[in-house]
């Protein structure tokens, strides 16, 4: 496989999003335009995996492009079994991604799972009622089938005369050719029948050879399904025939603006690549391959910030291919690491050999930056200056810049500041000369695009990023608390009256410096005001770098919910709404957990079976919505049904049998304080235990997840008409509004999402709970009630004092502490004193 550091980073990337979005499209009904972007995306992972030489994916990726090509053509629907089969499909992609990816070698695809892909492309021949013949034909276990081992046998043996078809029309070969592909359809691989039937049609021709490779293809898959060897390995030493690359090379050179457009450069690539497939030329193949994706991408964002980078890679490697040269990669090229690895691809065999003589010789590299359209004069005389100190060796445009710009690699003995003071003086202002400096120096040579192109960045960098920027904010937290201290302005104030009491030269003098105080009181506030405006600005940019589409989050849903469903006859359809809401990543992996068991309470709990819904005048097919919101300040996720609603009577006797409530306290428990119920740890209405249910791990966890997010969870039922669930989270979870008050001496904050009202006094006739009883403190008369918003109602605490709103930064929690009830984290103030942050749930459910 190839060896290419940046190659395999794009990979990983471009394929954990194609992954993603193919399983976001899964998640609901696909159709139209649907159908076209899931076709895409396995056709660039096809590709993708081709270039890095996974054969394994690449035919998993293409059965499954196969399947979505039917679809296309309206010969099938993307559902049912369909959908499934292309959901295991990822699944299975995803896996040998990770092993491919952690081994760089080819992981090869289950057999049983390419036979159930290939098995599913005849449904759309079959009536609606009948059992399709593939399953008959190509059953999905783990065995060959005996009937495709004998096809793949007589495939073998016709492979050398199929071969002959790329060079003349054979007759014989021509009869053979159509007696396998009669066979082929008889036997359900009509992708096979087609290639077969292609290179009949194409003998002799112009076409023959990419026919030959597309039949290629396809017998190395049947080989892969049956286990037996189909000819595959047979045709390159039978075909006839070359590849013309000329043209292709310079299209390759020219991506961001091919001639033709991208359309036929991509076709034809695609034809060519399969030509380099029937002469064995792999690399060749791999090459043209990755042309293919990128020209047929064009339009995509990322794809299009790579045209300009990868074009010139991949016409270096056709043109090293085209003089019969090995796979190009990062390592066979770069025989002299010295030389820049943006410029290498670019430069001759002669330029490398002028760069190696003027660093052998001690001179150095240097990278020169020009802006273009300034004027040719002014660009000549740059030129004209540079050229008795210095070679240049090679030049490359920078795509997508505005104005235009172009690197000059150059070759000097010179050192930097004569190369700068010549250059300086044919362009004063540097209009043109943008920057010089040396090659070692220039880490990355990226490209200086514009606006809307897109670069990859390493997670950890962007995790390290978040934090500095969460140090800076405490840092600015601290200051601000230190400006709202009035002891400063007491003192300086004070400093003034003395001043004014004083006669003479030492009243003057402390007059003097109480001003001298006071005005740099002020141009501190002054910064600090400043400060805290572009952190701002830098928590929106900060933001931007954490957020990821709740889509992300809900893609696996509707599997979980057809999973739940289909044991217990259930029917539900998923409808997902609010997908493009951008959430912080870290809330992402927090809720994960959390919303697979409220999907899995409303199929189990919630959605009734179809005789019963039908009876009640519902439709048999129940609605889960799932859907995301953003809000003032907030993101809103709802998860509600269709079903019974809660049942508060069952509810209330499953407690009392717990022993959750006593019977006295029962008859004036609110429809609220019974829901909440439902959020005690080890409550479940179920009686028995089930793969989804009675196990005592439920709606708890839920609510947890949504209190360490800072969040609260909200539920809300109409008995025959359904239930739902509202997560309310706040946009980031690394800081928290919080109002703090003080009990004990010891400051403690309130999520201020939770506050409802703050009161003086005895509250107001409320019955208060002492806040400091609640936290094992001793007690003391309160001067102020907060009252709460709890799972159960309103909650009253007193406390010492209110001091104020803050935000603060929170902190992972220590697994001694998060077990205290009551304690939903841990923050930091702005003098960097950590505080408690209470959780009004678990507060109430003390008291």
């Amino acid at each position: 496989m190839i060896e290419d550091a940046a190659l395999w980073e794009g990979f990983a990337a471009e394929s954990e999003e194609h992954l993603d979005a193919i399983e976001r499209l899964l998640s609901a009904p696909v159709q139209g335009e649907g159908v076209n972007t899931l076709f895409r995306a396995f056709h660039s992972l096809k590709g993708m995996a081709s270039v890095l030489g996974a054969a394994g994916m690449r035919d998993l990726a293409h059965g499954c492009e196969d399947l979505l090509g039917l679809a296309r053509a309206g010969k099938l629907a993307v559902t049912g079994r369909v959908a499934d089969g292309l959901t295991a499909a990822v699944d299975a992609l995803r896996g040998l991604r990770a092993r491919v990816l952690e081994a760089h070698r080819d992981m090869p695809a289950d057999p049983a799972l390419l036979r159930r892909i290939a098995g599913l492309a005849t449904l759309g021949d079959s009536p609606p009622d009948a059992t399709p013949a593939a399953e008959a034909v190509l059953p999905a276990s783990s065995g060959a089938d005996p009937l495709l081992g004998a096809f793949a046998s007589r495939c073998a043996a016709a492979a050398p005369a199929l071969a002959a078809l790329s060079a003349g029309r054979d007759e014989a070969s021509l009869a053979e050719a159509a007696d396998l592909a009669a066979a082929a359809r008889v036997i359900r691989l009509p992708g096979l029948a087609t290639a077969l039937e292609r290179l009949g049609e194409a003998a002799g021709g112009a076409g023959a050879l990419p026919a030959l490779g597309h039949l290629r293809r396809r017998l190395a898959l049947l080989a892969a399904r049956a286990g037996e060897a189909a000819g595959a390995e047979a045709i390159p030493q039978a075909a006839r025939g070359a590849v013309d690359l000329a043209a292709l090379s310079a299209g390759a050179a020219a991506l961001a603006d091919p001639p033709g457009g991208h359309g036929a450069l991509a076709s034809a690539a695609r034809d060519a690549a399969a030509a380099a497939c029937a002469l064995g030329q792999d690399s060749l193949e791999r090459a043209l391959l990755a042309l293919e994706d990128l020209a047929d991408r064009a339009a995509d964002p990322d794809a299009a910030a790579l045209l300009g980078a990868r074009g010139p890679v991949l016409a270096e490697a056709i043109r090293h291919a085209e003089g019969g040269g090995g796979p190009l990669s990062a390592a066979s090229a770069s025989a002299d690491s010295r030389i820049p690895a943006g410029f290498l691809p670019l430069l001759s065999e002669t330029a490398r050999q002028r760069a190696a003589i003027a660093l052998d010789s001690g001179g150095r590299l240097y990278v020169a930056r020009l802006a273009m359209g300034q004027g040719e004069a002014l660009e000549g005389a740059i030129a004209d200056a540079l050229r008795p100190e210095a070679e240049i060796l090679g030049s490359r445009t920078l795509p997508g810049a505005s104005p235009p710009l172009l690197e000059l690699l150059l070759a000097s003995a010179a050192e930097l500041e004569a190369l700068s003071r010549a250059a300086t003086a044919a362009d004063p202002s540097r209009r043109v000369l943008l920057s010089l400096s040396a090659a070692e120096e220039e880490a990355s040579h990226a490209p200086a695009t514009a606006g809307g192109a897109t670069m990859r960045v390493r997670q950890e960098t962007i995790d390290g990023l978040i934090s500095l920027e969460s140090e800076v904010r405490a840092a600015s937290l601290a200051l601000s608390e230190a400006l709202r201290e009035s002891t400063p302005r007491s003192a300086i104030a004070r400093l003034s009256v003395i001043a004014g009491k004083l006669d003479g030269a030492t009243g003057r003098e402390l007059t003097e410096l109480a001003d001298h105080l006071r005005g740099f009181e002020d141009a501190l506030e002054e910064a600090e005001s400043r400060l805290s405006f572009s952190l701002r600005r830098l928590d929106e940019a900060v933001m931007e770098l954490r957020v990821v589409p709740v889509g992300t989050l809900f893609a696996r849903l509707p599997r979980v919910a057809r999973a739940v469903a289909e044991p217990a006859g259930k029917e539900v359809e998923v409808a997902l709404e609010g997908q493009e809401v951008a959430i912080d990543r870290s809330l992402v992996e927090l809720l994960a957990d959390p919303l697979l068991h409220l999907v899995r309470n409303a199929v189990d709990h919630g959605i009734e079976s179809p005789a019963e819904r039908q009876a009640a005048g519902k439709p048999g097919r129940a609605l889960l919505r799932i859907s995301a919101a953003r809000r003032a300040g907030q993101i809103r996720v709802r998860v509600s049904d269709d079903g019974r609603g809660i049942h508060h009577d069952r509810v209330l006797a499953r407690a009392l049998e717990r022993g959750l409530v006593t019977a006295e306290e029962a008859p004036d428990l609110s429809a609220a304080q019974i829901e909440a119920l439902l959020f005690r740890p080890g409550f479940s209405t179920a009686t028995t235990v089930t793969a989804t249910s009675g196990r005592g791990v439920g709606l708890d966890v839920v609510q947890d997840a949504a209190r360490r997010a800072g969040g609260t969870l909200e539920v809300a039922s109409t008995p025959g008409r359904g239930t739902s669930f509202t997560l309310r989270l706040p946009l980031t979870a690394s800081t928290q509004t919080v109002l703090l008050v003080e009990v004990g001496g010891h400051p403690y904050a309130i999520p201020a999402a939770r506050v409802e009202a703050v009161l003086e006094g005895a509250g107001d006739g409320r019955v208060v709970l002492p806040l400091a009883q609640l936290l094992g403190l001793p007690d003391a008369a309160h001067g102020a009630v907060v009252v709460t918003r709890a799972a159960a109602g309103l909650l009253a605490l007193g406390v010492d004092r209110v001091q104020r709103r803050a935000d603060i930064l929170l902190r992972p929690l220590h697994p001694a502490i998060a077990r205290l009830p009551g304690v939903g984290g841990v923050g930091v103030l702005g003098n960097g004193e950590p505080v408690l942050l209470l959780e009004p749930d678990g507060l109430g459910s003390e008291g």
